[in-house]
């Protein structure tokens, strides 16, 4: 029986799993993302791959398939980590170093939202469908599939951390992110050890100083979700990534904001097309597994 092993490389965490060349889940597993040394960070990965197949009792040989999602800029046709934002490698030749620990093995990478947009783009059953992918955690990003195929644009295409909000020169990013959130807490609190699991608490029992910080990055995210819909018009938006998969309620205050700007009649009632993700936080690592398994 041949098998394919998985990675969803973040910022935060590195999520691993093997499985049956039909897709089939057999084993995940989840570490701690290494951030200040790039042979460590290929250690890890390298390391959670052969745990797997040790605990499972899979010959590597058995192994026909590598698919590994990382943040930031890569070079998916050479196979090249080019620049990660909250990970050490840069220009880091990733398929070669996985060849070498891999060498029966067809291996492939491609930024980490592609691939989580790719699991929920074809769980839905779309092959000639638009949709768009949006990810909040520890950054934010997005990623569009049209007819079945990425737009990349020149390499690029999606980095919506770098878009503009209000008339400032404030990032989204800054105002939205998981970290971003957090730090904005902790300066209101005076409380460093303050997390964004702890404030969505207080979000929850209605703290008005939390509450002020959340609600002005629903503003925010429904005006970049507002603009991605009017200007690609998607079947369908889905709204991934850490905070929104264990906080939902954000989505529907999206969603609910979202709607109070479609009022012309020609837009009205497309906030329905925001969906909360499927397959969660597996969608990197099963994304991943189902692009190994197209291509092969």
């Amino acid at each position: 029986m041949g098998y394919i092993l998985a990675a969803d490389i973040g910022g935060t965490k590195l999520a691993t799993a093997l499985f049956k060349n039909d897709g089939t889940v057999v084993k995940t597993n989840e570490s701690l993302s290494e951030k200040k040394d790039e042979e460590l960070l290929f250690q890890c990965l390298v390391n959670s791959f052969r745990s797997l197949c040790i605990n499972e009792g899979v010959n590597f040989d058995d192994i026909n398939g590598i698919a590994v999602g990382i943040p930031g800029i890569v070079d998916a046709e050479k196979g090249i980590a080019v620049f990660q934002n909250n990970l050490p490698w840069r220009d880091f030749p990733l398929v070669e170093r996985l060849e070498s620990e891999f060498p029966q093995s067809k291996i492939m990478m491609d930024n980490d939202v592609y691939m989580a947009t790719w699991g929920e783009y074809t769980t839905r059953g779309f092959s000639s469908e638009t949709m768009v992918y949006v990810t909040l955690s520890t950054g934010i990003s997005c990623c569009l599939i049209h007819q079945g195929l990425f737009l990349r644009g020149s390499g690029m295409a999606g980095e919506i951390g770098f878009s503009l909000t209000g008339t400032s020169d404030t990032s989204l990013e800054t105002l939205v992110s998981g970290p971003a959130l957090e730090l904005k807490g902790r300066k209101q609190f005076n409380n460093p050890e303050l997390s964004l699991k702890e404030m969505m608490v207080g979000y929850y029992q209605g703290n008005v100083h939390i509450a002020r910080i959340i609600n002005e990055a629903v503003t925010a995210l429904a005006k970049e979700v507002y603009q991605i819909l009017v200007f690609t018009d998607p079947h369908c938006i889905v709204l991934g990534g850490g905070v929104f998969n264990h906080h939902p309620t954000l989505i529907e205050a999206v969603r609910k904001e979202v709607g109070q700007y479609l009022s012309h009649p020609l837009l009205k009632g497309k906030e329905e097309r925001i969906e909360a993700s499927i397959y969660k936080g597996e969608a990197g690592i099963r994304g991943a597994a189902s692009r190994i398994i197209n291509i092969k």
